[in-house]
């Protein structure tokens, strides 16, 4: 089912190579330790049949010819080196979704498990969310003109099924072209009339610019390292803004620890603390003789470094052969491997996020005369610590806020945290803060998760506490 480096040098999605029979499934006999899930396979049914079947197959093709593209490590017109093609964002999300059901071997861990947990509930509550009024206009959006956006869209979904779930009725309120935005859900409860309107937050810019940044700075010593075939492992905890670190600072730290013909050094100073010594290959390689590792992954994060630590930043450089796909390592004698974060109080205020321009774009289009919520949703990604500060923001900012005269009732955020731990395919937490910010009526929505499952475990207090 494989294809050859050769196959992919000069395709493109719009011109593929020849697929093989069953790369995309589904598995001719399913084992044990792959069952199928029905709540994702209904979300992606119903998605898939508001797609014509050629286009599905498509566009399935396009997103597959681009992964291993750059699992070959070529590269685009694309500078950041994506997986995906951000202009048809809900295909790589659907893709992920069939290849944790149908085909394994095409599944991303780390992308799939901010998705398919998401997909899952969605799925999970379909007969809800399908009788609902104006849902298939949205799911028309959805797989059509939003095709690059969809995490809004799926936001609303989720909130949706979760006021369904409340014993609510709830309708989406249809777009009008040309006429200024209004809120996204009509929601009756117990007598009352809400207007909801639902935010979806992304990552902050900032924390791609100090990623981009980090590369910038490491890529000279892993380049060194590279050509002197020493494996390594570097951990480093910065003290300042990226900004304020100088260019030449890692090589600087590599010379250093050569010159020294030592196993390893240790530093502290005013910019970082950090460690960088030879690496062991034997982890891995040993795993390597009976099985494949992906090649950016947890796993093998674990197997270099001795532990697992969720959200942890890495760069690698990896030499290997590859095994079942060019994305799995079959043999590896070469790794290069920096883990770094940032705990300085600028990046970590520049991470956390308030939602204070979220909630001023909803109440701008939240009506005068009816009660109404608002719902936040982002991914929590960039740290405990940075979580922590922008629980504190969030606290200090939605108490000031002025409703100037509206019934804004409540303000819902929603911490969706996913993670691709070493052992499982995903996990998935979920942290929700609620404000009130006029009147004294009880919160409408008491079951306020719109991810996790309802009768699982639920832990009192925050994620990063837990």
């Amino acid at each position: 089912m494989s294809l050859s480096r050769e196959d992919f040098l000069n395709a493109t999605p719009d011109n593929p190579p020849t697929m093989p029979e069953g790369v995309f499934g589904p598995p001719a006999e399913r084992r044990p330790d792959w069952p199928d899930n029905p709540d994702l396979r209904a979300a992606v049914d119903w998605f898939k049949s508001f797609m014509a079947r050629e286009d599905w197959h498509a566009r399935r093709v396009a997103v597959f010819v681009l992964l291993h593209r750059r699992a070959y490590g070529m590269r685009d017109s694309d500078e950041k080196g994506r997986f995906f093609d951000a202009r048809d964002m809900f295909a790589w999300y659907l893709f992920q979704a069939e290849a944790f059901l149908d085909h394994m071997w095409n599944y991303e861990p780390m992308y799939g498990s901010r998705v398919v947990p998401v997909l899952t509930a969605i799925g999970r509550n379909r007969a809800l969310l399908e009788k609902l009024d104006g849902v298939e206009e949205r799911l028309q959006r959805l797989v059509g003109s939003e095709r690059s956006q969809p995490n809004g869209t799926l936001f609303e979904l989720l909130t949706a099924a979760a006021y369904c779930r409340q014993g609510a009725k709830v309708s989406f309120r249809p777009e009008e072209r040309g006429v200024a935005r209004s809120w996204d859900l009509d929601v009756e409860l117990e007598g009352r009339q809400y207007a909801v309107e639902c935010k979806r937050m992304e990552t902050s810019d900032y924390g791609d610019r100090e990623r981009t940044r980090m590369r910038e700075l490491w890529g000279p010593a892993a380049h060194l390292l590279a050509e002197q075939e020493i494996s390594t492992f570097c951990n480093v905890d910065f003290k300042v803004p990226t900004s304020e670190i100088p260019s030449e600072y890692f090589i600087g730290k590599i010379v250093e620890w050569l010159s020294t013909r030592r196993p390893s050094l240790l530093w502290k100073d005013d910019i970082s603390e950090g460690v960088v010594g030879e690496m062991d290959l034997g982890p891995l390689q040993r795993v390597l003789q009976t099985d494949d590792v992906l090649s950016a992954g947890t796993k093998l994060h674990e197997l270099l470094t001795g532990r697992y630590i969720r959200h942890a930043n890495y760069n690698q450089v990896i030499h290997f052969q590859p095994g079942i796909s060019p994305r799995f390592i079959g043999e590896c004698d070469l790794a290069i491997l920096l883990r770094w974060q940032n705990s300085s109080s600028f990046s970590i205020r520049a991470k956390a996020r308030d939602v204070m321009r979220k909630l001023a774009e909803a109440h701008d289009q939240l009506p005068a005369d009816r009660e109404s919520i608002v719902h936040i949703g982002f991914e929590a990604l960039e740290g405990d610590e940075v979580e922590k500060a922008r629980y504190e923001k969030i606290l200090a900012s939605t108490g000031r806020f002025d409703a100037k005269g509206k019934p804004l009732r409540f303000v819902y955020c929603h911490y969706f945290v996913p993670e691709s731990p070493p052992d499982e395919a995903w996990a998935f937490d979920e942290t929700v803060q609620w404000r009130r910010i006029t009147g004294s009526n009880q919160r409408p929505l008491a079951e306020p998760f719109l991810v996790l499952p309802e009768g699982g475990r639920v832990l009192s207090g925050v994620h990063w506490d837990n």
